[in-house]
């Protein structure tokens, strides 16, 4: 895929889990490719692609061979997904810290840690950012639990992503409904960013208590941010 496409594919992915999150696709809601193209002004090749991807990630469910139904859950169950998200990549942190995290994984953390400062030190955030943002932090959080080597957590955490919203890479973001939640989400990925430089130093440190907290605490960001986007 082009880059051009992953790049429209994906904002188009983050526009549609704020419009889940808001209750603007409401749950049971069909949802068909041309309504969602022409609401979002986007040819349909980009809202197939980003569908797939929202049905992998449990928000989505298949409705016949043309559509999907938004997936009903709670509150709870975001909360739970997230939990157990922190508490295996909690578990990867550290076995990697443990054993001595190598060269090349620590050069990866600092390249996605560089990337991330590119982003987070902008004043305002745009959908752009957010697409990269979510990149980054997909990459990070799989370069640990990878680097753990432990296949039976690395098979749990895959079942657990195909939860809604537990993934690291199912970030919630792209328009902000209003000034305010803006800067409140903006500050949750400031806040992520300067996360995950503290767990790179607690690998480097070899602290696998420290960064096994670290991790399960981090996790709970997601659920902050969720909550932003999410219809009251």
């Amino acid at each position: 895929m082009a880059q051009g496409e992953l790049k429209l594919r994906e904002q188009v992915v983050l526009k549609l889990r704020e419009l889940i999150l808001s209750g603007e696709l409401a749950a049971g809601q069909r949802v068909a490719e041309i309504p969602i193209a022409e609401r979002l002004g986007v040819s349909r090749t980009p809202v197939r692609q980003a569908l797939t991807v929202l049905a992998q990630e449990g928000l989505l469910g298949a409705a016949g061979k043309r559509g999907y139904l938004v997936h009903e859950f709670t509150a709870k169950d975001i909360e739970d997904a997230i939990d157990v998200r922190g508490i295996l990549e909690g578990a990867a942190a550290r076995i990697v810290a443990e054993n001595g995290p190598d060269a090349e994984l620590l050069a990866a953390l600092e390249s996605c840690l560089a990337a991330g400062a590119a982003i987070t030190d902008k004043p305002h955030y745009g959908l752009d950012d957010d697409v990269q943002w979510a990149e980054i932090n997909g990459r990070f959080h799989r370069l640990l639990v990878d680097a753990s080597a432990n296949r039976a957590l690395i098979a749990a955490l895959a079942l657990n992503d195909k939860l809604p919203f537990a993934s690291s890479q199912a970030v919630a973001g792209g328009d902000p409904p209003s000034p305010r939640i803006a800067a409140q989400h903006r500050d949750v990925m400031v806040r992520a960013q300067a996360d995950h430089r503290q767990i790179v130093t607690a690998l480097r440190q070899r602290q696998g208590a420290r960064v096994e907290a670290l991790m399960r605490e981090h996790a709970r960001l997601a659920l902050m941010n969720v909550a932003l986007f999410r219809a009251t």
